[in-house]
């Protein structure tokens, strides 16, 4: 294996300078580092940056777990993640959940095992039950942080948008159209934040316009895909029609229009359909989708920041982010045709 002396050696220098040039430090003539660069190139000689980050307890890898990559929500933010943990010269090691807490404890176990500088987490449409995993991160001194959602029993920075206040200002539109019978599609637990929150807000929205919210209005769907939104869809139409449906992300809301559109309805005459997230698919659809826009790339570069701040040591000046959303109006909702 071709080491630095053998460098050094062919170019003439020390081995103290030949490591001054494979750093890129100051200090080192041009005419010298270009010979140490010739040199190494000639002989195939490849830094050993992984073995240098273990002797100085870091290997310039970032963790990140996300739930579903392929909704474009999360596409986009694993894409501004890794953007930014790259600019701040660090390599990004990516793991998929699938919304499985099971799956997500042995991804974050991994990390550790990998020695990674720190860890960012987008926690499943679930309830944490297992605390152990992070215990171990805690006492690895390993940094992490939650993104777009957190777990209530763990007392960690995240940064999310207000998802509350984004399903308020959707459910409140649609009220002010006219529209009374609005179905809310959530994903697998209630309680999980992903679905409490904006629970809440379409429930404050329902509750300031005096209109009282029947149980069968919040219909809960086994994952928040685009099969179950459509199959539920289906399943609650034919049984009685509501004036509008929402769903807890735009992947749903599309799985909801085309059950709705295959059943014989028309969108928006018949039932308003609305979405959260605004993906790609939701502005290029057949009809555009009416949603609420998370800003992807803010919470993406707020997380990086403020896992890179515990990393160095420093207390994240806030310790809970929370962006404010954007209502999006598009095709897919319109006055409510209900008779009184």
């Amino acid at each position: 294996m071709i080491k630095l002396k053998d460098v050094a050696s062919l170019a003439s220098v020390s081995e103290a300078t030949a490591s001054l040039v494979m750093n890129n430090r100051p200090g080192v003539k041009s005419e010298t580092r270009e010979r140490v660069l010739e040199a190494a190139m000639s002989l195939g000689y490849t830094p050993n940056f992984i073995a240098r980050g273990l002797a100085m307890q870091k290997t310039h890898t970032i963790g990140l777990v996300v739930t579903d990559i392929e909704n474009p929500f999360f596409g986009t933010l694993t894409r501004y993640v890794d953007e930014y943990v790259l600019n701040r010269g660090c390599n990004l090691i990516l793991s998929v959940s699938n919304d499985d807490p099971g799956l997500e404890e042995r991804i974050i176990s991994d990390f550790i095992g990998k020695r990674v500088d720190g860890v960012i987490i987008v926690p499943t449409v679930s309830t944490v039950r297992n605390l152990l995993v992070f215990e171990q991160l805690i006492s690895h001194k390993i940094p992490f942080v939650f993104s777009t959602t957190y777990y209530e029993e763990i007392e960690c920075e995240h940064i999310i948008s207000d998802l509350e206040e984004g399903a308020y200002r959707l459910t409140r539109y649609l009220i002010e159209l006219g529209h009374r019978v609005i179905l809310f599609f959530f994903a697998s637990n209630r309680e999980a934040i992903p679905s409490k929150l904006r629970i809440k807000g379409y429930e404050r929205a329902l509750t300031e316009a005096g209109l009282k919210i029947q149980a069968d209005w919040l219909i809960e769907c086994r994952k928040p895909d685009f099969g179950c939104g459509y199959s539920m869809a289906q399943a609650v139409v034919q049984n009685k029609k509501p004036d509008a449906i929402i769903t807890m992300n735009d992947i749903m809301a599309l799985g909801a229009k085309r059950g709705v559109i295959d059943l014989g309805f028309k969108i928006p005459e018949d039932i308003s359909i609305a979405g959260y997230d605004d993906v790609i698919f939701s502005s290029i659809s057949e009809i555009p989708l009416t949603t609420v826009r998370q800003d992807i790339q803010e919470i993406s570069r707020e997380t990086v920041d403020v896992l890179f701040e515990k990393i160095a040591g420093n207390k994240p000046h806030d310790r809970f982010i929370k962006l404010t959303p954007e209502l999006i109006v598009r095709k897919s909702t319109g006055v409510c045709s209900r008779k009184s």
